[in-house]
């Protein structure tokens, strides 16, 4: 019976059919996730413990954003300088091997700054991994692929349960060092073996090429070329903008929601890692079950029904008073529903407007600008959060509203060229 569901299933079918570059990039991902969901629900939690309140919390948010303006700067150059490959192993190693060994020993604000800076060196990797994971793949398969990568990253949330069992009888603090350690051994193994399996793309050879005599500064300054082609393409700042304010957030959501039900609404800080769980389960019924039925509508609707249930969503969070956990259950499975329609899209059209052959510098500076706006929203969104923790979810659910202008406006210029809006599979 299984067997034969997976025979016939399209999700499957596109994991077997993948090969090269984009079958290490998906298959190694579970090495970095697993561990990653494991400590992520409590990672807020694990500074609050350590004597770090949530304005100092904020600061490190705005640092860490401030720092990965000048690495997503740096992002494009190295990746066409170095090749996405080389770039993407050691840039991940400086990003997260060395942060998660700080994470570990972490006595007080200090060392959490120090592993911001470290940290920060992600935006470098996201840049070249994406390119290496889309670089040399068929285009019109660009949106399966990144539903694998979100597959991914969910089946390791069901390992989540592991923490909530040792932290149910242990004290968080060293369930939290053990994890760190486990997590510098896992994603330092991944991205060993991408490195020895992956190999580097026909457009990172033809960049590394370009730019072999090209001293860093002068293609840092090249940036400015790339600039007037973003400003003069509207759908790509308009993009910019819709990255933009996803990003504030996801920030704010990812760092504040733990503190907001375990202060606020009185939940046992154990029970923390089944939302994520909760969340992976209802996102993967649609990613294997029903997103090649959802891609016969067109792309911007779709996003803007995800959009609508954000909304919704956070507003059912707002208004949920403490201890009651069903409305928190319900509250996680219309986030599931509204990311799992939004994601993927929002990654596709990301990909859509973005020139292949200036793909590396133009994604680099759409993030460092993306940041540069995002960067204060830490700090302020930490004091908010000392005045009345519901202030953050407010702020999402406007930020949502924002969104669902800019996909609109999307959605009426492809109408107004005729350009399809679906994206084929």
């Amino acid at each position: 019976m299984i067997k034969q569901w997976l025979s016939r299933n399209p999700t499957w079918a596109s994991l077997k059919s993948l090969e090269g570059n984009p079958r290490y990039c998906v298959l190694t991902e579970p090495l970095w996730g697993i561990l990653w969901a494991l400590y992520s629900p409590f990672f807020a939690l694990y500074m609050y413990t350590l004597g770090i309140r949530d304005a100092y919390i904020g600061i490190l948010i705005s640092v860490g954003l401030f720092l990965q303006m000048f690495t997503a700067l740096l992002g494009g150059v190295l990746t066409d300088k170095l090749g996405r490959r080389l770039t993407t192993f050691f840039t991940d190693i400086i990003a997260w091997s060395i942060p998660v060994l700080i994470w570990a020993f972490a006595q007080d604000f200090r060392w959490f700054l120090v592993a911001a800076v470290f940290n920060s060196f992600w935006r470098v990797s996201e840049v070249s991994w994406q390119c290496l994971l889309v670089e040399d793949a068929p285009q019109d398969k660009i949106v399966q692929l990144y539903n694998l990568v979100y597959i991914a990253t969910m089946l390791a949330v069901f390992f989540a349960p592991i923490s909530v069992l040792v932290i149910g009888v242990f004290d968080l603090v060293p369930v939290m060092r053990v994890l760190f350690g486990l997590a510098f051994v896992s994603m330092t193994a991944k991205f060993i073996i991408l490195l020895i399996y992956s190999k580097e793309t026909g457009q990172g050879m033809v960049r590394m090429k370009e730019t072999a005599n090209t001293p860093i500064w002068r293609l840092v300054a090249e940036y400015r070329g790339v600039l007037t082609q973003i400003i003069k393409t509207p759908a790509t700042w308009r993009v910019l903008i819709l990255i933009t304010l996803l990003h504030i957030q996801q920030l704010t959501s990812s760092n504040f929601f733990a503190l907001y039900v375990t202060q606020d609404l009185a939940l046992p800080e154990q029970f923390l890692a089944l939302f994520p769980i909760l969340r992976a389960a209802i996102m993967l019924v649609f990613f294997v079950g029903l997103q090649e039925k959802l891609n016969c509508y067109p792309q911007y609707r779709v996003m803007l029904a995800g959009l609508m249930l954000y909304v919704s969503g956070f507003t059912l969070l707002i208004l949920t008073p403490p201890e009651t956990m069903f409305l928190l259950v319900i509250f996680t499975a219309i986030d599931a529903c509204a990311a799992a329609l939004f994601l993927p899209r929002r990654d596709a059209l990301v990909i859509q407007n973005v020139d292949p052959g200036e793909r590396a510098r133009v994604m680099g500076l759409l993030t460092v600008i993306m940041l540069g706006v995002a960067s204060p929203f830490g700090f302020i969104i930490g004091r908010l959060s000392e005045i009345d923790r519901r202030i953050p979810f407010a702020v999402c659910v406007a930020l949502f509203i924002l969104m669902g202008a800019i996909v609109s406006l999307e959605r009426q210029r492809k109408d107004d060229n005729h350009e399809p809006a679906t994206i084929e599979n």
